[in-house]
């Protein structure tokens, strides 16, 4: 049994829709995003599944309609960005209103990144910042749709930044893209084999000069294993 939003979508490329042949880039820029946003999620099958759907609906009527087209995309990728950065939103908020903001409190990464040998299944690069003035505070654990994940804590004056760390599913860079949610600022961008989310409540200037700097120190392994 079809969802109701399958019936609008289905209603709405029938109805506008023009039948000839789509972009060939069309279908990769779906399934790219996709497969860039899936990679958390549980329920990564299903949306995918789903993705096929209107894959072959838009090859069947066309792309000739911007309308159904931007429907499509909206459906397809937008919420896996949105269910994202909602999970990385409500994780720092969590942190930030009980006394579970680092398992391990310390400044020192010779610290932080052995404590996480044993606890996930992948070593996080931990990045030092306090010459820049953000220096680490500790880390966690944190689960993200459903994964666990590093969350390494940096303080900027009163402010604090949680640096979300994971593989990326297909280890091509990315560059920082600025998102915002409920009034926090939020950065992601992949290097080094790694997905990286960082938020706070920084301006987004400030947030993304941060990006720039863990970004960098990612990109060079040395920086991050000595």
């Amino acid at each position: 049994m079809q969802a109701p939003e399958d019936d609008e979508l289905g209603a709405l490329v029938r109805r506008e829709g023009t039948r000839h042949a789509p972009p060939a880039a069309l279908a990769e820029r779906i399934v790219g995003a996709l497969r860039n946003t899936d990679t958390l999620s549980p329920a990564a099958p299903a949306r995918q599944a789903k993705a096929w759907r209107w894959l072959q609906a838009i090859a069947l009527f066309g792309a000739g309609a911007a309308t159904a087209w931007g429907v499509a995309l909206s459906l397809l990728v937008l919420p896996a960005q949105e269910v994202m950065s909602g999970a990385i939103t409500d994780s720092h908020v969590r942190s930030l209103m009980g006394a579970h903001l680092v398992d391990v409190k310390s400044s020192d990464r010779h610290t932080v990144k052995p404590w996480f040998a044993g606890r996930l299944d992948f070593s996080p690069p931990v990045i030092d910042l306090a010459a820049e003035g953000m220096p680490l505070a500790g880390a966690r654990l944190d689960y993200i749709e459903g994964r666990p994940v590093a969350a390494l804590v940096y303080n900027s004056g009163p402010h604090v930044i949680n640096l979300f760390v994971w593989p990326a599913s297909d280890g091509k860079p990315e560059a920082p893209r600025l998102l915002e949610r409920r009034g926090y600022h939020l950065v992601h961008w992949a290097e080094g084999g790694m997905r990286a989310w960082a938020v706070s409540d920084l301006n987004a200037t400030e947030l993304q000069a941060f990006a720039t700097l863990a970004r960098q120190r990612m990109a060079s392994p040395e920086s991050t294993t000595r």
